[in-house]
């Protein structure tokens, strides 16, 4: 899953911090270890001045008494090696009391000199001073470092405290990102929903009480406004569609009374080119209730088991002598496909796209049925992909000087009924010419919606 530029930055930081926090105790370790060397040597000089005032005033045979006891009073109680070290030697390096086996190999034996060595028998750092007595007689006072084992457990515990922390740091971040992006994906995924004519739609709230919350709260509210808007403008529409269907329908049968009347051919042309006009005026009004009754799920749908072939060649049928006289042809190819459909709809949704194919189109038409719906293409000059999605809306032509005949309701007609049967309307460059798929696949059976909610598929 990729981070965000924010959780970037917090991990960032967190390791910033944690490599400050890791460079502040190195130079604390540091610091500190050499003061306790310091304090080690300090009290090892004073323990090795008494131990040779010990030999300048009892004599050799004491020292070595002293020594020996000091050695073996260093043992706990379960024999474990000693925390003080103390070695007595001749002048060729010979044992003679204390607890090391034999004098260092890396060192050597200078009066009055600290040095640090690793016991071989132990793998212990010893800080030690050294001393020369009478004959060239080493006597080594040292201490093991014990600190050294504890600082290598603290380094040890702060590695595992340190990669905890990236952990749990790493970790919150994803959780957090992973929710988070989970919350905008709501948002992305219901506002395509939107996008795509759902205005029903509402971005999922929960209880929580943050920012995000509250703009998702924003956007539903000004979605519930633009549906309102929307609303509006469809029941105007159509309002206004069915109020005006009336009485241009009485003025059509006027007409018609009048072209029964005239004898005079210039007069009655005229009157059958208005009667045509009103037939297109008629044509539209009925579109446009139609496809507001539609998008506001107030048509019932009639539904019934239907063998798509069997429509789409019925409709191929009524305008393949179109076709024909204009010197094109429509090319079928299918499987049987039985869907529960509204027969009536889904037929003039299969017209609406020959029809197109034909008027705006070019070349021979191809139509075919297959298990997922229609597919029906011509081979004009297609449509731009910036364009796909306009040309669905009502009242869009491509045609920006409106001189071709057409109201821009076809398509859009069309993608209502498809939505109405939980379908889709895919519309695709097919180069050359345009490919428009009817596809039935996302549901089968849709809800019959006779209320003012847009219609909800079943899954």
């Amino acid at each position: 899953m990729r981070l965000s530029p924010f959780s970037w930055f917090i991990i960032g930081l967190s390791t910033l911090m944690l490599a400050g926090v890791t460079l502040f105790a190195a130079v604390s370790y540091r610091e500190t270890r050499n003061a306790m060397i310091s304090e080690f040597q300090a009290a090892l000089r004073e323990e090795t001045t008494a131990l040779e005032t010990i030999y300048q005033l009892q004599g050799h045979k004491a020292l070595i008494e002293v020594v020996t006891a000091r050695a073996n009073a260093n043992l706990d109680d379960m024999g474990n090696e000693a925390v003080a070290v103390y070695l007595l030697t001749d002048a060729k390096g010979k044992k003679l009391a204390g607890n090391l086996a034999y004098w260092p190999t890396t060192e050597q034996a200078v009066d009055e000199s600290s040095l640090q060595f690793i016991d071989p028998a132990t793998g212990d750092t010893i800080v030690a001073v050294v001393f020369l007595l009478y004959a060239d007689q080493r006597l080594l006072v040292g201490r093991r470092a014990v600190f050294e084992q504890v600082g290598q457990h603290l380094w040890r515990n702060y590695a595992l405290l340190v990669g905890a922390v990236l952990f749990v740091s790493v970790g919150g971040v994803w959780v957090f990102t992973r929710a988070l992006r989970q919350r905008l994906g709501y948002i992305s995924a219901t506002a395509e929903r939107i996008r795509r004519g759902h205005l029903d739609e509402r971005i999922p709230q929960s209880r929580r009480r943050d920012e995000i919350e509250a703009l998702i709260g924003q956007l539903n509210l000004m979605l519930d406004q633009v549906e309102k808007l929307m609303e509006h403008a469809r029941t105007t529409s159509s309002a206004i569609a069915h109020d005006l269907r009336h009485p241009i329908s009485r003025l059509r049968n006027e007409l018609e009374v009048l072209v029964g009347e005239t004898q005079e051919p210039s007069t009655r042309a005229r009157v059958e080119t208005l009667t045509a006009d009103i037939d297109s005026i008629l044509r539209i009004f009925q579109a446009v209730l139609r496809l507001g009754r539609l998008e506001a799920g107030a048509y019932a749908l009639q539904l019934e088991e239907a063998e798509l072939t069997e429509l789409v060649v019925d409709a191929i049928s009524l305008y393949e002598p179109i076709a024909e006289n204009m010197g094109r042809h429509i090319h079928f190819s299918g499987m049987p496909a039985t869907w529960r459909i509204d027969r009536d709809l889904v037929f003039q949704a299969v017209a609406n796209l020959l029809e197109n194919a034909l008027s705006y189109g070019a070349g021979d038409i191809l139509v075919q049925v297959e298990g997922r719906g229609v597919i029906i293409r011509d081979h004009g000059e297609g449509i731009a992909a910036e364009d796909i999605e306009r040309v669905l809306e009502p009242f869009v032509r491509l045609d920006e000087s409106r001189s071709s005949a057409g109201s821009g309701l076809g398509l859009s007609l069309v993608r209502a009924i498809m939505e109405a049967h939980g379908g889709t309307l895919a519309l695709a460059d097919a180069h050359p010419g345009l490919c428009a798929t009817l596809d039935f696949t996302p549901v089968v059976r849709p809800k019959l919606v006779t209320g003012a909610s847009r219609p909800k598929p079943e899954a």
